[in-house]
């Protein structure tokens, strides 16, 4: 994986001040002394009128001490504006100082993230798991790097890949060479690294509000079209999710899953068990023309978290469960589209809270069939051997 961008490189700034948001030296020293003269005079008349001023004595010349006096006054004025000339010069020179120090540390932020990049991009898989590392631990180091990193294993994750033979399944290759196999395995291992680094960035606490320091805050995820082996995102928060025709092998654990914004899963195929008991769906949540081979979970989610389960739209139109579509106590806070789904196994709507009558226009499932559960006021009628057609009553 070659790097995308020449690390940018940072020239130094004629007006520093400028790049820091700073006035210019003699604005910020004429300000300062401005400001102490007012200072003074107000104080001065502020006291005259508390305290009443001094009775006005008739002009004599002045002695030799009132000179001396009076030398001492006008060498305090001038070491008090020395001392205001010296503390801002110092304040500045201290701004100056860490900006420097900001833009060595993200230049060297920058050379790494390169050297890590280009490490993804190496042959051996040993090379690749360190390069993942290395931006796992640069991300870490330099919050403002953690989506661009997240990006980066999300890209890494969409690559094309040939998954070997997994417990019994039969894998995407197609080559007994026992050297291109070999290959597949360990690229596995690195993409399984990949998954566990997002989990591991992404998961929150259940029962305790606080955070840890391993959270990234405030990320976006995009696996679209990506292959996925045993995906874990359990407990997992992000903003938005985008699993659009991506491929789950394996069992794959969306359970107690958070998305703030949305969650697209647009024509993404499981050929695993699905899990997204307890999962909270506070934006649009779209499945359309997603495809279940096996169980498909979605029960219990107001029963943990107490409130809506999906808060926004929720579209599975075209969506195909291969097996059981298990939707039992499921909380629906908007609106809720089944229109076209296929329902090979067995449907469970059991105690749905639907806020909004479902649709599910177009939608059939497996005839006869006593166990399926439909929400009021659907019902399933057999249109032809083993298919029913869900229609609404009156």
């Amino acid at each position: 994986m070659a790097q995308d961008e020449v690390t940018p490189q940072y020239r130094p700034v004629k007006d520093a001040h400028k790049t820091l948001g700073l006035w210019s030296i003699r604005r910020a020293l004429t300000f300062a002394v401005t400001a102490a003269l007012v200072l003074l005079v107000t104080a001065w008349f502020l006291l005259s009128w508390l305290l009443g001023s001094p009775p006005h004595a008739k002009p004599k010349p002045l002695e030799t001490k009132d000179l001396l006096e009076l030398l001492k006054l006008v060498f305090a004025l001038v070491a008090g504006v020395g001392a205001l000339v010296a503390l801002v010069t110092t304040y500045r020179r201290q701004r100056v100082d860490e900006a420097a120090g900001e833009r060595a540390e993200r230049v060297q932020a920058h050379a790494e993230y390169g050297q890590a990049v280009e490490l993804l991009g190496h042959d051996k898989a040993a090379v690749r798991l360190g390069g993942l590392y290395s931006l796992e631990r640069l991300a870490q180091d330099h919050p403002f790097y953690r989506q661009t990193v997240t990006d980066v294993v999300c890209s890494y994750l969409r690559m094309p890949f040939q998954a070997p033979e997994m417990d019994g399944q039969p894998g995407d290759h197609t080559t007994n060479d026992p050297e291109t196999i070999n290959e597949s395995q360990q690229e596995l291992q690195v993409r399984l690294t990949a998954q566990r680094l997002l989990k591991r960035h992404l998961s929150i606490p259940l029962r305790d509000n606080r955070l840890p320091s391993t959270y990234w805050d405030g990320i976006n995820i995009d696996l679209s079209g990506a292959h996925l082996v045993d995906f874990d995102f359990q407990g997992c928060r992000a903003v938005e999710a985008i699993f659009n025709e991506t491929c789950f092998s394996g069992d794959t654990f969306f359970h107690q899953a958070q998305f703030e914004k949305v969650a697209i899963f647009g024509e993404a195929q499981f050929s695993g068990p699905a899990r997204f008991d307890g999962a909270q769906f506070i934006g649009p949540a779209i499945f359309s023309g997603v495809q279940f081979q096996k169980v498909a979970e979605f029960g219990l989610a107001s029963a943990i978290f107490g409130t809506t389960w999906f808060r926004s739209l929720a579209m599975f139109d075209k969506a195909r469960f291969g097996m059981e579509a298990m939707f039992t106590e499921v909380r629906f806070g908007s609106e809720a589209t089944f229109e076209e789904a296929r329902f090979i196994g067995t449907a469970e709507f059991g105690d749905a809270n639907f806020t909004i009558i479902p649709k599910f226009a177009g939608a059939t499932a497996s005839h006869p069939n006593d166990t399926h559960v439909w929400p009021s006021p659907w019902r399933a009628e057999e249109v032809k051997d083993g298919t029913a057609q869900l229609t609404r009553e009156n």
